[in-house]
């Protein structure tokens, strides 16, 4: 099926053709009729599948001719709200529209609301604020969008955002998109989604998994997990990736250390003020910073196109998360690796991740020396093949005459990524057992009786004695 096919009209034709999109993904092809129709749509779909598309297209399809807001989008973060808002000003430049996100001035936000923005886009918090202060009126709105409902519950934006539906008044057409379906959420949309139209993505594609993600774990201690991640970039040779650490202080730490290795690398974490975080996601973005190393929660949202490998230092303590960070790469029909580096524990766990959302693991070990160097050889072999031409062949010969051929392309090697990063020292691999499940059951005190004879001898305690004495 093609957009035209879908009944995408012009000028979004024109502009998704300039793009490069030709065809709907999934999610855009199931849900655009039903949302052009405006209906309520409930969508359960893993981060990178299209759904920024899925909702941006119908709704701009019914048009936004009023000065008056209409439609108002809620993510969970400033950097996917902003994402969001870059996405819709490409489809339709002209259109009137407002980013209202915390951590920045209220003087632009209020200006946009003032010349009559019809599309809102901004984080629950701040969009509540200014519903209450009486600068965005809600009378008019006739769509609003939960995108990433999941994020917004786990970074506590969904009190805020039942306010903010409790407010308007009427029926609003509601789609609301989520990786994950907990409790609350489910709850959330009984309460507010009327006889909504279900897209569930593992249905359709038989899994519960992005299917354009390879998940790899590696099994290492905590101490050699830089060294890990070292020996797998050299050997894997990814333009980018995407490092994910649980805590602040491991974040910088590792950072620091991927640096002092020759690596680089930037942190970016929730105590960064907003500058620093849109500089360094500015160079991740345009490929000047090589590997950025991240905590969950700054990295929520994030839209980094093309972004071929994630790299989890240990895995999170809840599987949500493990999705969302697996979700930053094969986006949007692209293939990715998630790589996660984990304990002899986390690799329980990772396993009932996997058999819980039907996603295969495809364990390695870390590269050692010697395949970093096979795997960089091949890489560089291929790299020689493409570039020959005649003139370079003639180059070719006259250098051969002057050195032998050994010397020659030792030379050219010192002068090639050959010399780049250097493989650290092999690590200990696990042996075939640490990678199948520990079946063996613990000891609990329930499952046979405590014979007190067998322990000690059968000697009543002191208190037994003094009180069969008396």
């Amino acid at each position: 099926m093609t957009f035209i096919e879908l009944g995408c009209k012009e000028p979004f034709l024109t502009i998704l053709k300039r793009r490069g999109f030709t065809n709907p993904l999934p999610v855009q092809a199931s849900t655009f009729e039903m949302a052009l129709l405006g209906r309520d749509v409930l969508v359960q779909s893993q981060t990178g599948s299209g759904k920024t598309l899925a909702y941006a297209l119908p709704l701009l399809h019914r048009g936004h001719p009023a000065s008056k807001p209409q439609t108002i989008v809620l993510t969970p973060t400033r950097e996917l709200a902003q994402q969001v808002h870059a996405e819709v000003r490409i489809l339709q430049p002209n259109i009137p529209i407002a980013l209202l996100v915390g951590g920045v001035s209220y003087v632009p936000q209020l200006k946009a609301l003032s010349t009559g923005a019809s599309f809102i886009v901004g984080t629950p918090g701040r969009v509540l604020d200014h519903v209450e202060r009486g600068t965005l009126k809600l009378a008019d709105i006739k769509h609003i969008v939960l995108d990433e409902c999941d994020e917004m519950l786990n970074v506590g934006f969904l009190g805020d955002v039942e306010k903010i539906l409790t407010k308007i008044k009427g029926k609003p057409q509601i789609l609301l998109f989520s990786a994950t379906l907990p409790l609350p959420i489910k709850k959330l949309s009984n309460r507010f989604l009327k006889d909504p139209f279900l897209f569930n993505q593992a249905t359709e594609s038989g899994t519960g998994s992005h299917i354009d993600i390879e998940h790899t774990p590696i099994q290492v201690e905590d101490r050699q997990q830089v060294h890990a991640i070292v020996n797998l970039v050299a050997h894997d040779q990814p333009h980018a990736a995407l490092i994910f650490c649980k805590t602040k202080h491991k974040c910088e730490q590792v950072s620091d250390e991927l640096n002092a290795l020759g690596l680089s690398a930037a942190f970016l974490h929730g105590d960064l003020k907003q500058n620093s975080r849109t500089r360094v996601l500015d160079k991740f973005k345009h490929r000047k910073l090589k590997y950025l190393v991240a905590t969950d929660v700054a990295a929520r949202g994030l839209d980094i196109s093309g972004l071929p490998m994630v790299i989890h230092v240990g895995v999170p303590n809840q599987m949500e998360n493990y999705i969302h960070r697996s979700g930053r790469t094969g986006r949007a029909g692209a293939k990715g690796v998630s790589v996660a580096l984990v304990n002899r524990k986390e690799s329980q766990l990772l396993r009932s991740w996997s058999k819980r959302l039907g996603f295969q693991l495809q364990w390695r070990n870390v590269p050692d020396p010697v395949e970093v160097m096979k795997s960089k050889s091949i890489g560089l072999l291929d790299r020689i093949q493409a570039k020959i031409t005649p003139s370079m062949l003639e180059s070719a010969r006259t250098l051969l005459e002057s050195d032998t051929p050994e010397n020659l392309i030792a030379g050219l090697l010192g002068m090639t990524e050959m010399s780049g990063v250097t493989a650290l020292p092999s690590i200990e691999r696990p042996s075939e057992s640490d990678y199948k499940p520990d079946r063996k059951r613990p000891f609990r005190p329930h499952d046979k009786k405590f014979d007190r004879k067998k322990k000690f001898g059968g000697k009543p305690s002191r208190f037994k004695k003094k009180f069969s004495a008396s």
